[in-house]
């Protein structure tokens, strides 16, 4: 006897549903993934550029180039001032949150927040 068969008719379509529900599946997983590592990367970036400084900073927004499981991703981040200025930071990112990663802020956009914040203290 036919396991596939029903009262003398096949059953089709099964395939098709467990193959959508697989897709969505993984894409759902990527997309978790993504949040996951950018909450990290905010979390990093605000509290090493908050480091030195009499307040802290806020990150708005983050944006990376490359896929989850890349070695390396660069990106940009907006960085909300004390002030309530809005400052474009760089930022590369070695590694992953869950083996350990890496958060790199080039020199000059850390000193550039520095001026930021001490020249708007002295307006």
């Amino acid at each position: 006897m036919d396991a596939t068969r029903l009262n003398g008719q096949r059953s089709t379509g099964g395939g098709l549903v467990g193959t959508v529900v697989a897709v969505l599946l993984v894409a759902g997983l990527y997309v978790g993934g993504e949040w996951f590592v950018t909450q990290d990367v905010k979390a990093g970036l605000t509290e090493l550029l908050s480091e030195g400084r009499s307040q802290q900073v806020e990150i708005a927004a983050v944006g990376m180039d490359g896929w989850l499981l890349s070695g390396r991703r660069t990106g940009s981040a907006v960085v909300l001032t004390p002030t309530g200025e809005r400052v474009p930071v760089e930022f590369s990112l070695t590694g992953n949150p869950v083996t350990g990663a890496t958060i790199d802020v080039k020199g000059e956009e850390r000193l550039r927040l520095m001026l930021r914040e001490l020249f708007g203290t002295l307006r």
